[in-house]
């Protein structure tokens, strides 16, 4: 497995594809499709998430799953170290990625009213040192990606649509930036509403002024979803 500098000669340092059997838990989800399989793993008493896309169509296992994992691993590196933000252990192969896995539930499964105040104030922390990184999620308006760990402490997870502030069309990807920045914000305050049970006139009003960016983004992805699941039909 290629790892970061700073993780070699730490647990996984042997997994492989052909030992991943030897430490595999259980599956969390079956790949396919247009969806990666994700693999929880275990080794030296520590966790981890393998995200494949091995078993997924043939367009994403032999062209765009690799680039996305490709691109996802870049945002990791940029994030290693953060607050509320799983770690990254290092690249199975061209087809697999491997992250810390985070023991908790998804704020999704949470009822209104469940989580405390501080809660999302820590969430807002790690939000506002993600963009001082130069990254926005981009889909945290998905309360799956926002995880309650042990103790209520936030994380945040999957990184797959997420966008950095550097890069080609410079001036374009910096507006950019700064539009997604916004629906990250809203996602949050979305998710104290509905979770944390905490609404004003004020919310409500912000969170409705969903940007264009943000709908641009999400049609783009649905229309993605559509090709890959016909295509991977034939």
């Amino acid at each position: 497995m290629t790892a970061p500098a700073q993780a070699r000669g730490r647990a996984f340092d042997r997994l492989s594809r052909d030992t991943i059997g030897q430490y595999l838990v259980k599956t969390l989800r079956p790949g396919g499709g247009t969806r990666p399989a994700l693999l929880l793993v275990e080794d030296l008493g520590k966790r981890a998430v393998v995200k494949d896309y091995r078993a997924s169509g043939w367009l994403l296992r032999r062209v765009f799953g690799p680039w996305l994992l490709a691109r996802e691993e870049r945002i990791y590196l940029r994030l290693q170290g953060a607050a509320g933000v799983p770690h990254l252990i290092g690249k199975l192969d061209r087809h697999a990625l491997v992250v810390e896995f985070v023991r908790g539930r998804a704020s999704s499964e949470c009822p209104e009213g469940s989580l405390p105040l501080e809660f999302f104030d820590r969430l807002a922390a790690i939000v506002s040192g993600m963009h001082e990184r130069g990254v926005v999620h981009c889909d945290l308006k998905n309360r799956s990606n926002i995880v309650v760990g042990d103790g209520n402490e936030p994380y945040i997870v999957d990184f797959a649509s997420a966008f950095t502030y550097e890069g080609v069309l410079g001036p374009l990807r910096r507006l950019a930036f700064e539009r997604f920045r916004l629906d990250d914000w809203r996602a949050v305050i979305k998710a104290r509403m509905l979770v944390g049970g905490v609404r004003s006139d004020e919310d409500e009003q912000f969170v409705r002024q969903r940007s264009r960016a943000e709908r641009v983004v999400r049609a783009i992805r649905n229309g993605a979803r559509w090709v890959f699941q016909a295509l991977g039909r034939r």
